[in-house]
């Protein structure tokens, strides 16, 4: 059985990550946020670089997360999606 992958979305932006865009993630809670987004101190930052570089660097996201240049942002097309996937 095949887990479901996520597209995230930087949680003060509400956009999704790009291939390309500058994360920092979190010592507290663990999130991932663009990097001109980063709404706690300085001190707080655990790790940064790319999108790609970050998911890439550790083994649970790679197999939860998507990494695309284009990644899926409307909700029904992802709807959509599960439910065709779903069936197999």
């Amino acid at each position: 059985m095949v887990k479901e992958k996520v597209q995230p979305h930087c949680m003060v932006f509400h956009k999704p990550f790009k291939r390309t865009d500058i994360v920092y993630t979190d010592t507290m809670f663990t999130q991932t946020q663009h990097g001109n987004c980063f709404i706690y101190k300085p001190e707080f930052i655990k790790d940064n670089g790319t999108y790609e570089e970050i998911v890439n660097k550790y083994p649970d996201y790679q197999k939860s997360f998507i990494v695309s240049d284009t990644p899926i942002t409307s909700l029904l097309v992802v709807s959509s999606l599960r439910k065709n996937n779903s069936t197999y």
